[in-house]
């Protein structure tokens, strides 16, 4: 009975290494891999944003879009009044 397990464990070993060995001609291990990384500097200062961007006339994503014919817009751009029968949003 020992030496049948003594057997069955030493085939079991003897079979994993034959079978990593083969595996390992056949699949080769990875090979190192390099990334190129931006140089980068923080820095506490802060710039000011540019006059182009953001000024009081630039858009505003936040806004609801409204397709269709809009007849009046209040100040932030919202339809306020449709040519549209329903006279609604």
């Amino acid at each position: 009975m020992k030496k049948d397990l003594a057997t069955a464990i030493g085939t079991a070993i003897i079979g994993m290494l034959i079978a990593f060995f083969v595996t390992n001609l056949i699949v080769k291990p990875a090979e190192p891999v390099t990334f190129k990384t931006l140089d980068t500097k923080v820095s506490a200062d802060i710039q000011e944003p540019s006059k182009e961007v953001f000024n009081s006339k630039s858009l505003n994503p936040t806004v609801e879009v409204y397709v269709g014919d809009c007849a009046e817009t209040n100040e932030l751009g919202e339809c306020v009044k449709n040519n549209d029968a329903t006279g609604g949003n």
